[in-house]
């Protein structure tokens, strides 16, 4: 029955990602639950522990949950979201003189982020696991030929993990690598954006602008890594505290907006 339970969980960890609409970002997150999975089912078979004599240390094998808080730190590019910033500059459809100014760049604040998950230690030194990770959104404030706007970038982080054990007791410090699935959203305002052309009929054909609110949005998905480390410290031999620092690698469509984490929460062993 145990060993019914460990292939279950195996699928759904490859499984469950393919619910999202980003192609590449799904595909590598499949990736990294098809590795997990694997390892997990190999470790079962070739290293097998006897259901009726399950070992009952710290290090044991078995399912676990948690949930974790703390602080995300911004290491955003200067257009974090691909080509925001349009309605910040003069492009070149518009056909209208150019606009002296500093080139566009946004400046993000840090924010706050929760992560929850679950996943099955496989090995006394390892296990796998799949995370969703929520962001606050990071208020960001744009600058450029065509004025100064704020907006707000919504990032959702759904990944798979693999944590590498250094010690085995009570107190154990781990690595970890992961990878999966990353949503962004940004909805930016720029109070002076160029909002209608009119054409000048003198020539040569140019077009006269009004200037005026202009509100932009836009959304991608794409492939993100993750890799950090922490320690679990175990308060019984199911509660366990936990405290870790993560650095988040996207790529791809939402290459912009990498960050680091710093977080502490608390999780439940069986």
């Amino acid at each position: 029955m145990k060993r019914v339970a460990i292939a279950w969980f195996a699928f759904n960890l490859v499984a469950s990602p393919a619910l999202a609409s980003g192609i590449k970002g799904v595909a590598g997150t499949i990736g990294m639950g098809a590795i997990s999975a694997v390892g997990c089912l190999l470790t079962q078979i070739y290293d097998p522990i006897d259901d009726e004599s399950a070992d009952d240390g710290f290090d044991r094998r078995g399912f676990f949950f948690g949930m974790n808080a703390g602080y995300a730190g911004e290491n955003f590019a200067d257009r974090p979201v691909n080509d925001i910033a349009d309605i910040f500059e003069v492009q070149e459809y518009q056909m209208i003189a150019p606009v002296p100014g500093p080139d566009t760049t946004a400046k993000a604040d840090d924010s706050w982020t929760i992560k929850e998950g679950g996943g099955y230690r496989c090995h006394s030194r390892y296990s796998a696991g799949a995370t969703i990770q929520h962001f606050g959104g990071f208020d960001t404030d744009w600058t450029g030929p065509l004025g100064m706007g704020n907006g707000d970038i919504d990032i959702f982080y759904a990944t798979v993990d693999l944590k590498g054990y250094l010690l085995t007791g009570r107190y154990q410090p781990y690595l970890l690598v992961g990878g999966g699935t990353m949503s962004v959203k940004e909805k930016v305002t720029n109070p002076t954006g160029v909002t209608t052309l009119t054409p000048n009929m003198m020539p040569p054909p140019t077009n006269v602008a009004t200037f005026g609110p202009v509100i932009q949005s836009r959304s991608y998905m794409d492939f993100a890594f993750r890799f950090g480390g922490g320690i679990d410290l175990y308060a019984t031999k199911h509660i366990v505290i936990n405290i870790d620092a993560n650095y988040l690698v996207p790529v791809g469509q939402v290459t912009g907006v990498s960050m680091f984490t710093i977080g502490a929460g608390v999780g439940y062993r069986f």
